[in-house]
C-alpha cells in the first residue's frame, strides 16, 4: 500500500480527488490534502508520501515551486501534475524537476489509473536497485508507528519484518526519540542571560542521513525517521552495553554535533528493551512520552523509564508573584524582577505542573502585566507585547522555555518604563486609566472623563490617544471585557448579571462585544475556562 498527497486550491477538485478515485483498488492510501504548495510543503515531513498529485497554478506557492522543495526534502517522492491549461512552458517545468507524469484536467479516471500503475512499477524498480530497500523499511516503520488499527499495524510489520535483514527477531530492540531545539537562554549580550526565540527546526537538511551514518558504527542496527520539525526518530538494537544511559549520552552530544545547526541542545527519550516486533508502536510511545519529560529540565539529556513523576493538574498562585513584578517594574528593579521569576518558574518546575496548566498560569501573569502598564504598550512595543501568548507558549518546549519568554516580556516592560514619557500628557493619560479603572461598572462617557481632569472632550480624547495608541471608547471596552471575563469563571453568575455588572444593559448587544474581543460568546468562554 503506497500513500498520496493531494494538493489543489479548489475545494471541489480536492474532494472529487480525495474519494472518488478509487484510491484503494489501485494499492493507495490517501494520507493528507492540502490547498496550497506552503501548506503541502508542511505536511510533507511529517506524512511522508511516496506520490503527491498536485494542481500547477495555486496561491501563496504554486505546484512547480512546491514541487521543486518538495525533491528538495525527498528525492524519492512522485510528483504527479494537474493543469487546466494545456500549455507547453507548464510541461517542460513539469519534467524539468522530474515529473512522474501531467494529466490535464478534468482528470480522465482510466489515464490516472495508468499513470498511477506506473508510478508503482517504477518504485518496485529503484526499491530493488536499492541496497536492501532501506527506504522502503523506513517508509513502513513509518506507517507502523502512526496507525492506529492492529489489524493493519501487524500487515506491515510483517512486511517489514521480511525486510529488515539488520534486526533479529529474537533480540531485544529499543526506540530513542530525539527532538532538537534552541537554548532557553544563551550568555551573550550586554545583559547577561538573554531570553532565546524558539526555531521552528534547525536540523541539518541531510541529518536523518548524519544520524544514519553515526549509528551504523555505534549500534548493532538501526534506522532512523525525521518524523518532524527538528525531530528524528531512531529504532535500534544493540549489546548490553550500549544501552546504558552513558552510552547514549555519549551518543546524544554526537547525534547534536553531526545533525543541528547553530547553539542547540538534544533530548532523547529512551524506552525500555522490548522483545517482538508486534510492539514496535509501544516503543516509539514510550520513547516520545519520555522526551516530554523535558518540560521539567534546562537542558537536553537521555531520559529513561522511571525518571519521571506525576503532574500536577491544578492551577497555581499567579496574584502574589505578579503584585511583586508590578511593583519592581515600576521601580525599574531588574534584578529583583529577575528574581522574582527565577523564584516562580522553579517552584513551577518542581511542583511538576503538567504543561496545559503552567502555560495558562504565564498567559495569566503577562496578562495582569499588560493591564496594569497599558500606557507602556504603544507604538511598536504593542505589537510586540501585545502578542498571541498562547500560541507561542503552546510552541515551546520546556519550562526553561516559558521562562525566557517572560523574561524578554519583563525586560521589554523595564527598558519602555525607563523611556516613558513624563511630560503633563502622560499623567493625564495616566489619570484617564485609573478614573477608568475605578469607574467602569458604571455608565461613563468621554464628557465625563473630560470633567474630571479639567479639559475638554476633544483634547482628552487626542491626548489619550496619543500616549496609548487606543481611543478612550476602545480602551474602556478592553478593561471591561477584561473584567466581564473574569466574572464568568464564577458559574454562580449568569450572562446577564455580568453584562450590568459592567456597564452594559443590553445582554445580546454585551454578547456580541465579548465575542469580538475575546473570539467567543460568554458562554463558550466559561466552558472553555472550566
Amino acid at each position: 500500500m503506497y500513500t498520496v498527497l493531494l494538493v489543489d486550491d479548489e475545494a471541489l477538485e480536492l474532494e472529487t480527488m480525495e474519494h472518488y478515485v478509487p484510491w484503494e483498488q489501485a494499492g493507495i492510501q490517501v494520507v493528507g490534502t492540502a490547498r496550497n504548495g506552503k501548506e503541502a510543503l508542511a505536511k510533507l515531513t511529517e506524512l511522508k508520501p511516496d506520490i503527491i498529485v498536485t494542481d500547477v497554478r495555486m496561491p501563496i506557492m504554486d505546484g512547480l515551486e512546491f514541487g521543486r522543495r518538495a525533491k528538495q526534502i525527498d528525492k524519492s517522492v512522485k510528483i504527479i501534475y494537474l493543469s487546466g491549461h494545456n500549455e507547453f512552458q507548464y510541461i517542460k517545468s513539469a519534467l524539468n524537476i522530474e515529473a512522474a507524469g501531467y494529466l490535464l484536467k478534468p482528470i480522465d479516471m482510466e489515464e490516472l489509473l495508468l499513470l498511477l500503475a506506473k508510478v508503482k512499477k517504477k518504485f518496485e524498480e529503484e526499491q530493488l536497485a536499492s541496497e536492501g530497500g532501506g527506504w522502503q523499511l523506513e517508509r513502513l516503520l513509518l506507517r507502523i508507528v502512526r496507525e492506529p488499527s492492529p489489524e493493519r499495524r501487524m500487515e506491515w510489520i510483517r512486511q517489514w519484518e521480511n525486510g529488515a535483514s539488520g534486526f533479529l527477531s529474537h533480540q531485544a530492540f529499543g526506540a530513542a526519540y530525539m527532538t532538537v531545539e534552541s537554548p532557553a537562554f544563551s550568555t551573550s549580550g550586554l545583559d547577561g542571560e538573554q531570553a532565546q526565540p524558539s526555531s521552528s527546526s534547525i536540523l541539518t537538511a541531510d541529518a536523518a542521513e548524519a544520524a544514519r551514518t553515526l549509528l551504523r558504527r555505534r549500534l548493532d542496527a538501526a534506522i532512523v525517521l525525521e518524523t518532524g520539525p527538528s525531530t528524528l526518530f531512531v529504532l535500534f538494537q544493540g549489546k548490553p552495553q550500549q544501552w546504558e544511559t552513558a552510552y547514549w549520552e555519549l551518543l546524544r552530544e554526537e547525534l547534536l554535533a553531526a545533525t543541528s545547526e547553530g547553539e542547540a541542545f538534544a533530548t532523547i527519550g529512551l524506552s525500555g528493551p522490548y522483545k517482538g516486533f508486534h510492539l514496535l508502536k509501544e516503543a516509539f510511545e514510550e520513547s516520545q512520552r519520555l522526551n516530554e519529560e523535558k518540560l521539567y529540565r534546562q537542558a537536553g539529556s537521555v531520559i529513561r523509564g522511571g525518571t519521571g513523576e506525576n503532574v500536577k493538574q491544578t492551577d497555581i498562585s499567579v496574584d502574589a508573584t505578579s503584585a511583586s513584578l508590578i511593583a519592581a517594574v515600576q521601580a525599574g528593579d531588574a534584578e529583583r524582577a529577575g528574581q522574582l521569576l527565577d523564584d516562580w518558574f522553579s517552584g513551577m518546575r518542581q511542583e511538576r505542573i503538567e504543561r496545559n496548566y503552567a502555560v495558562r498560569a504565564v498567559i495569566q501573569l503577562l496578562s495582569m502585566l499588560e493591564q496594569h502598564f497599558a500606557s507602556l504598550m504603544v507604538g511598536p512595543l504593542r505589537d510586540q507585547l501585545l502578542a498571541d501568548h498562547w500560541k507561542e507558549l503552546s510552541s515551546l518546549p520546556s519550562i526553561a522555555h516559558y521562562h525566557a519568554y517572560a523574561l524578554r516580556f519583563c525586560r521589554e516592560l523595564l527598558k519602555a518604563a525607563a523611556e516613558r514619557d513624563l511630560d503633563r500628557h502622560q499623567s493625564v493619560a495616566e489619570q484617564i486609566m485609573k478614573l477608568i479603572a475605578e469607574r467602569y461598572h458604571l455608565p461613563l462617557t468621554v464628557e465625563d472623563i473630560a470633567k474630571e481632569v479639567y479639559l475638554s472632550p476633544n483634547y482628552v480624547r487626542t491626548i489619550f490617544k496619543e500616549k496609548t495608541g487606543e481611543t478612550i471608547l476602545d480602551y474602556l471596552t478592553r478593561i471591561r471585557m477584561n473584567h466581564a471575563a473574569e466574572l464568568l469563571k464564577d458559574r454562580s453568575l449568569k450572562v446577564r448579571d455580568i453584562a450590568h455588572r459592567v456597564s452594559y444593559e443590553n445582554v445580546s448587544y454585551f454578547c456580541s462585544v465579548f465575542q469580538k474581543h475575546k473570539g467567543s460568546t460568554p458562554n463558550e468562554y466559561r466552558k472553555l475556562q472550566l
